[in-house]
């Protein structure tokens, strides 16, 4: 007998609006693998897959073609997907043509550990929760009279001797279809205004098995955030961009498609050093994965001879008006670095208010970047550059090839850039290093109302690093002060885009660290 997956990516997903990460839930990512990857990982290829689209179908289907091109997969647009009468039973509903036969229905926010498998009964995913308010809730009044089930709220009401209840996962496998759509036919009542999933179920009380899952919400902010602590990720997201890797690519979303544009564009300035672009649809930047070790992973000869390397293939000096680039060095340095700083503060208005830091007295933060001496700072070196050359941006083959990730789309507007940034990029995350900052071995603390001290594990094997940096910058007749001044000002710059308590850390360590150096 012929059977079918449906998937509903329809809903606009508004339990988990606020993260802001992604157009739509079932794009949500967990460790750089989209929701929609992992249920439809849990299918053969040969499956046939029907996923109703709504809540920005184009993106989905886009991204469902780039990440699964092998699936069978049927999309279908459906008309309605809010407002009075939309919900999961009218997707549902409106795809039944394409599903006169057995099949397994699954919401885009349900991850189970188990794989979910075509029985020759009805059945529904469940798991035991304590929160009625969220779910369709089954329960068994006696073997006879079959399975009673409640929607959210309902059920509370009806039952408040019980402490755990069954919650449906949003997960079923419908075998008597027939039955089920005949359900749609006699019972048409609405719940909170939306047609839901159990109204198909009138039919089939009797006639339906529990089946449990380990079960993993994706449906709110507060279940997504359990999930990836379930996960254990730990990925540092950047805003309006997401990174997506499935198998041999890497597909990046952006919320601003002239970005994705703009790096397509940059790729072949970097030509053999970046990787392979495979295509860019709407939104999406598709590039071959690359396989290797960060440049955090190495040893001190093959860190030394990536810069050697940079150094004859890739910092090629640029012949170019010189004040017309100092001017777009202001820009970029002191201009940007004053603007971060607001909205930094803007975010968290006690950031500045500390007046000292680490034992020493620091006065405001604008007052040591007054004693910045911007012109000579702005002196850069025109370059072909990449323009976030961090270590975990740069990735070292097994044959100790160098591939450099993540670049920049610009530099001030410009299609090169000042080396100094690039050595300060390197410098700045070979102090403070992504891997010590997910093991929270940082320490932000206030003594008093206007004294902070913070603190940070280092690697030994960075510390080595950053000696054979400077080393090499001094060797080339680079200006080692000017990289640590504007390595102090990166960390004032990116500290507006994360949490406490690494943003705090960001901002006090780079303010620490200017004030040190315009003394």
């Amino acid at each position: 007998m012929k059977k079918k997956i449906f998937i509903s990516t329809a809903g606009i997903g508004s339990r988990v609006s606020g993260l802001g990460l992604v157009p739509n839930k079932s794009m949500l990512p967990i460790n750089y693998e989209a929701i929609i990857t992992k249920i439809l990982d849990k299918f053969d290829n040969d499956t046939e897959i029907i996923i109703a689209l709504g809540h920005r179908a184009n993106l989905v289907r886009n991204f469902i073609n780039l990440a699964h091109p092998k699936k069978k997969i049927k999309f279908v647009v459906v008309d309605k997907y809010t407002g009075t009468g939309a919900g999961a039973g009218y997707t549902l509903n409106y795809c039944k043509k394409y599903l006169q036969c057995p099949f397994i229905y699954t919401a885009c926010d349900t991850i189970t550990v188990e794989k979910p498998k075509f029985e020759k009964f009805n059945w529904v995913g469940v798991s035991k929760t304590k929160i009625t308010e969220r779910y369709l809730i089954f329960d068994k009044k006696s073997k006879y009279s079959g399975y009673s089930f409640f929607n959210k709220k309902r059920y509370f009401e009806i039952s408040k001797k019980k402490k755990f209840f069954n919650a449906f996962i949003g997960l079923a496998n419908i075998y008597d279809y027939k039955l089920f759509w005949k359900g749609f036919e006699l019972n048409s009542n609405l719940e909170d205004n939306e047609l839901q999933f159990s109204n198909g179920l009138y039919l089939l009380r009797n006639k339906i098995r529990l089946k449990k899952f380990n079960w993993l919400d994706t449906g709110t902010n507060e279940s997504y955030v359990d999930t990836l602590n379930y996960f254990k990720d730990r990925t540092q997201r950047k805003p309006g961009e997401i990174v997506y890797i499935v198998k041999n690519r890497v597909i990046k979303y952006f919320s601003d498609e002239s970005k994705c544009i703009k790096l397509k564009r940059r790729a072949k300035k970097l030509k053999t050093h970046s990787p392979k672009i495979i295509k860019s649809p709407n939104k999406f930047l598709v590039y071959e994965y690359v396989k290797g070790k960060h440049l955090t992973e190495v040893n001190e000869r093959i860190f030394l001879n990536f810069l050697e390397n940079l150094k004859k293939t890739f910092w090629i000096k640029k012949k170019v008006n010189y004040l017309g680039f100092k001017n777009q060095c202001i820009q970029f340095y002191k201009h940007k670095t004053y603007n971060r700083i607001y909205e930094a503060i803007n975010q968290n208005p006690n950031l500045d208010k500390a007046k000292i830091i680490n034992g020493l007295k620091i006065p405001s933060i604008y007052k040591i970047l007054s004693k910045v001496k911007w012109d000579t700072l702005s002196s850069g070196v025109p370059v072909n550059f990449h323009g976030d050359l961090q270590p975990e941006n740069i990735i070292v083959t097994n044959k100790e090839k160098f591939k450099l990730i993540d670049w920049r789309t610009d530099f001030s507007g410009l299609d090169y850039g000042d080396i100094y940034y690039e050595f300060a990029k390197l410098n700045h995350m070979l102090t403070i290093n992504t891997r010590k900052v997910i093991e929270g071995k940082i320490n932000v603390y206030y003594k008093k109302k206007l004294e902070v001290n913070y603190k940070f594990e280092t690697r030994k094997m960075l510390i080595k690093f950053q000696k054979i940096l400077f080393k090499f910058i001094k060797k080339n007749n680079y200006d080692i002060k000017k990289v640590e001044l504007l390595t102090a000002l990166i960390y004032l710059n990116i500290s507006k885009f994360y949490v406490s308590p690494y943003n705090e850390l960001l901002f006090y360590h780079g303010k620490y660290q200017l004030y040190k150096l315009t003394q």
